[in-house]
């Protein structure tokens, strides 16, 4: 235990932040995204690296200062710079240096409302509902969905669209095709969720000429009206989905190489320490360094 502290407060667990957290959070994909410059004209190379720098200071925290994993998924305080904080609209940042911030209003909390994470789950000219649903069920309730049956076409871009409606809409009309609608349903829901931010992370009431609707249900009839409102269903009712999923991603970052049915016992033992210690990044990475797939070959 003395030695996994030591080494999570020096310098050299940098390295967790870069890979770990690049690797799950898929981070590495916003050198990718090519947001059209018409649609979204403030965006840029400085922009960018501000996005990712964000995520990359709020898992350092995290890591540094022994935080609960939950504030990945809603948290009162984030990351930035003046850059940034006017891309958010927050107020009394100046300078290039980032700081840690408190959230006065709900519109943020945590990584799914970091620009980073709605930037790379858009599309070049709108976002994506069905990117952003997929990456929370990968990466956050670890229930990743089946790939697309063959021959489904994609949403037409063309601007002749907007005719048929919103994009919540037009998605509808997607899913009436029902080899589409079993994964789409579970995907669509917690996109809209987070649809009130734009193809870059900027919130908005409105996409173009129609008001956003963010409202939804997830599975048991549970309700929400707003990304807030969903960020607490996530953290709160989808806890122990978010916990299991996070202590199999870094046992398998730990052992380098993915599980199979076998670590299901050390899964579950490290997701019981992680409840029996206020769910400490600590106890995940001390959890994981004592489970016999990183002890033994």
């Amino acid at each position: 235990d003395k030695q996994v502290r030591r080494m999570l407060q020096d310098e050299k667990s940098q390295a967790l932040v870069d890979n770990f957290a690049g690797q799950w959070l898929e981070l590495r994909n916003l050198n990718k995204a090519a947001p059209d410059p018409v649609k979204f004209p403030k965006f840029d190379e400085e922009l960018r690296t501000a996005m990712r720098r964000e995520t990359d200071h709020f898992f350092t925290a995290l890591m540094r200062q022994d935080r609960s994993v939950l504030d990945l998924i809603d948290a009162d305080y984030t990351f930035v710079n003046e850059r940034l904080a006017n891309h958010y609209g927050m107020d009394g940042v100046d300078g290039d240096e980032f700081r840690e911030v408190k959230i006065t209003d709900n519109r943020r909390g945590g990584v799914l409302t970091h620009a980073s994470i709605l930037t790379l789950t858009s599309n070049p000219t709108r976002t994506s509902p069905v990117k952003r649903g997929k990456w929370i069920l990968e990466n956050i309730l670890g229930t990743p969905p089946p790939p697309p049956p063959p021959g489904v076409e994609e949403l037409m871009e063309e601007e002749e669209t907007e005719l048929l409606g919103t994009l919540r809409e037009r998605m509808e009309q997607h899913r009436e095709d029902p080899s589409c609608a079993v994964c789409h349903r579970k995907m669509d829901v917690l996109g809209f969720g987070f649809e009130n931010f734009d193809g870059i992370g900027s919130w908005r009431d409105r996409d173009g000429r129609f008001e956003i609707d963010p409202s939804g249900k997830l599975p048991g009839d549970r309700v929400f009206r707003s990304p807030s409102e969903l960020r607490v269903l996530l953290k709160d009712e989808q806890r122990d989905q978010f916990v299991r999923c996070i202590a199999e991603k870094m046992l398998t970052y730990a052992v380098g190489r993915g599980l199979e049915s076998y670590d299901r016992c050390a899964v579950d033992e490290i997701v019981e320490a992680m409840e029996s210690n206020e769910y400490r990044f600590s106890a995940l990475v001390m959890a994981v360094v004592k489970s016999e797939p990183f002890r033994l070959r």
